[in-house]
């Protein structure tokens, strides 16, 4: 039922925002802003679950750890800077969001590198 809350917190969020807009632009940023952070709130919840997880998890993988630990970097950079991109363009700064959603792909490329260097170093030991 969590996510009918959080549903229901944005969905009001917005209800709310809109007619703050009309009145004067930047309250409705603000409220939105409130919201989002809110909704932050749900979501570290969430992820403090999914570290306890992990470190479960670790114990069954051992020293392979260390590529799932990528995975879950990758896909929390990818959540902050949507979260961040969102804000950016509910302001008016698209601009600003567009570099943000490019920042972040180059650094999730950038965790990536070692995992993709231990598989070409598997690749030509294999090939001899």
């Amino acid at each position: 039922m969590d996510i009918v809350k959080i549903g229901m917190v944005g969905l009001l969020g917005v209800l709310l925002a809109i007619p703050l807009k009309s009145y004067k632009s930047e309250y409705g940023i603000y409220a939105a802003f409130a919201v989002c952070l809110l909704l932050l709130t749900y979501a570290v919840n969430y992820f403090t679950r999914i570290l306890t997880g992990m470190e479960h998890l670790q114990g069954y993988l051992g020293d392979n750890f260390q590529y799932l630990s990528v995975l879950f970097k990758a896909v929390g950079a990818a959540y902050i800077c949507e979260f961040c991109s969102g804000i950016c363009k509910d302001a008016g700064y698209a601009g600003i969001a567009g570099q943000v959603e490019t920042m972040g792909k180059m650094y999730i490329l950038l965790i990536g590198m070692p995992v993709l260097f231990t598989l070409m170093e598997s690749i030509q030991a294999l090939a001899g």
